[in-house]
């Protein structure tokens, strides 16, 4: 081989060991960037398959509360709106038939439009008055009754339903049964009065006429207390007030302290408040119960200075109509109620329970009471 044939063997050595370098170089490049491809792709792959997994099991949690919703629906854990406006409905339908079948009931077992009211509307005061009934939301703020109502016994129906059989028994504390008298009861035997186990009684002193205005002594007055006081029976008296204002209630104050004296009495004397027999002829129709409410307390004033003790006689209507009874709510009460059970939220000394009422010694109708003792 001369030697330029092997300077160009030199060259063409040294060209191929340059391109096998460049060979190898661009396999490692390959290599390099192939597996840089892999990580990133298999990277990529796992945070997408990490990402399924994680809305897969968001899916089958969502299944299960699904899941639990329908059994709960199933089980009437929940209702749908649709549902809830059937069964409203349905409630609604229920509550008028019952109150349609309670108001037949208390209709044809003759109790009458007030028992039926007072039944219905439990937590209220419903006061008859002319040609209406009132309706009053009890007042927690005054003194409400101390008195345990599920512990009286009350009187029944006759089989006939004309009048009531039996008498009113309170168990829950002492009491003592009484009578009140006037003129209408006539001459009375008192004696016999006391042994039909009658413990008090409150006799009329008088009135002021409805009309005339004038007042007048009970023409059995004097008769009356005068034989309680003789067999040693607990009495007390009690005046009608038609007075039109303060000054009329002092007169009537005065009246009534005049007649005590030479008597003795162990109750508090009582201002009897109530409707007139004729509403339209009474001196007072017109008078509000702002105005009747200061003059029983003129009244009371007076007959306190006198050193006597004072006692309210009313219905439902003197108490919540025609006095303000929020201002009269320290005075005694002697509450006229004719209808079992007793139904007033308020505190009471003693509960005239009956008119109708049957006591030896007195001939006809008696008005009849119960005194409750130790109240507290």
């Amino acid at each position: 081989m001369n030697l330029e044939e092997t300077k160009i063997e030199k060259k063409r050595k040294k060209k191929h060991k340059r391109n096998v370098s460049v060979v190898i170089a661009l396999l490692l490049i390959f290599l390099i960037l192939t597996t840089a491809a892999f990580f990133y792709l298999y990277t990529l792959y796992s945070g997408e398959k990490k990402e399924v997994i994680k809305v897969s099991a968001e899916l089958e949690s969502s299944k299960q509360e699904i899941e639990q919703i329908r059994q709960d629906l199933k089980n009437g854990g929940y209702i749908t709106i649709a549902d809830a406006d059937e069964q409203a409905k349905a409630a609604a339908e229920a509550m008028s038939e019952d109150y349609k079948q309670r108001i037949r009931g208390y209709m044809e077992n003759g109790d009458g439009t007030l028992t039926m009211l007072e039944n219905i509307y439990s937590d209220m005061i419903v006061v008859p008055d002319i040609g209406v009934y009132r309706f009053f939301d009890v007042e927690k703020d005054l003194k409400q009754s101390k008195l345990d109502m599920s512990a009286f016994e009350y009187p029944e129906m006759n089989d006939d339903e004309t009048e009531y059989i039996g008498d009113v028994s309170y168990l829950a504390g002492n009491t003592k049964r009484g009578v009140d008298v006037s003129k209408f009861q006539g001459d009375i035997d008192w004696k016999k009065v006391q042994n039909d186990n009658i413990d008090f009684a409150y006799i009329r002193l008088g009135y002021r006429g409805y009309g005339s205005g004038k007042i007048v002594l009970d023409e059995k007055y004097e008769d009356n207390i005068a034989a309680c006081n003789e067999i040693g029976m607990d009495c007390g008296v009690y005046f009608f007030t038609e007075a039109k204002n303060t000054e009329e209630a002092v007169e009537e104050a005065e009246f009534v302290i005049e007649n005590l004296e030479g008597y003795s009495t162990q109750l508090p004397v009582v201002l009897d408040v109530e409707q007139s027999a004729d509403v339209n002829e009474s001196r007072t129709k017109n008078i509000t119960a702002e105005e009747r409410t200061e003059i029983i307390k003129a009244f009371f004033d007076r007959i306190e200075e006198a050193g006597y003790e004072t006692m309210i006689y009313g219905n439902l209507k003197s108490l919540m109509i025609m006095t303000e009874y929020n201002k009269l709510e320290d005075y005694r009460k002697w509450f006229a109620y004719y209808h079992y059970p007793l139904r007033f939220p308020y505190e009471i000394d003693i509960w005239q329970y009956r008119s109708t009422g049957t006591v030896d010694g007195i001939t006809g109708d008696a008005d009849l009471n119960i005194m409750f003792e130790n109240e507290e």
